[in-house]
């Protein structure tokens, strides 16, 4: 399941962690977040008893936005 590090998906998250406890979680990592993000994500993480795959490119936002002309 996706998290965005936002409250949709916390509580979505909440919901299916008790109903499918086997349940695997990601978020795509733009390079580009807050470092709030992070901590809140650290948080549901310890919350949750869960681990969390980051996904990520490790050129980042600007470079994806510097290829496409910035649209």
């Amino acid at each position: 399941m996706g998290l965005s590090g936002g409250k949709d998906s916390t509580a979505l998250a909440v919901l299916l962690h008790k109903e499918i406890p086997e349940m695997e979680y990601f978020f795509c990592d733009t390079h580009k977040e807050l470092p709030e993000t992070y901590e809140y994500l650290d948080r549901i993480k310890a919350r949750l008893g869960i681990k969390i795959h980051y996904l990520s490119d490790k050129r980042g936002f600007d470079h994806w936005l510097a290829i496409h002309d910035g649209l």
